[in-house]
């Protein structure tokens, strides 16, 4: 007896989803940090929003050694997002798919900054497709 064909059917199941690890693969205005992120929360029961960890390793050139003190973190996702809070300050891109938040860390020459949670809501798929951190080269006390 010849069966007949079943067209396979892939199916989304977000209860499966892990975390997100990303380092940026545009490093345009970030050539002294490399960015990691992690959506370690997504949303559930009771709470509706995405908290993304954030970490930033600073890494001047031996050439100047400059610190800085101001950082902009840009996070590109692959659908718009609202953000809620971080421990900077939105600057730019609520309600759509890129955010630009403001820090003011001081970082030394070689330095590791973690930024901690950024809060937004979307819908269900959320991901993040880049992130970047740019540097001010200057800290204003050195």
């Amino acid at each position: 007896m010849k069966r007949a064909y079943e067209k396979p059917v892939a199916l989304a199941n977000e209860e499966l989803m892990e975390g997100v690890y990303m380092t940026s693969g545009d490093t345009t205005g970030s050539d002294c940090y490399t960015v990691t992120t992690n959506i370690h929360q997504r949303p559930e029961t009771g709470r509706g929003d995405y908290r993304i960890q954030v970490n930033g390793h600073h890494f001047a050139d031996e050439g100047d050694g400059h610190h800085s003190g101001e950082q902009h973190l840009i996070l590109a996702f692959n659908q718009p997002v609202n953000y809620i809070s971080s421990n900077g300050k939105l600057t730019n891109g609520d309600g759509t798919s890129t955010i630009d938040i403001e820090y003011h860390y001081h970082n030394n020459a070689g330095d590791n900054i973690g930024l901690g949670d950024v809060v937004v809501t979307s819908e269900a798929g959320l991901s993040i497709t880049g992130s970047k951190i740019t540097c001010n080269h200057d800290c204003g006390q050195h």
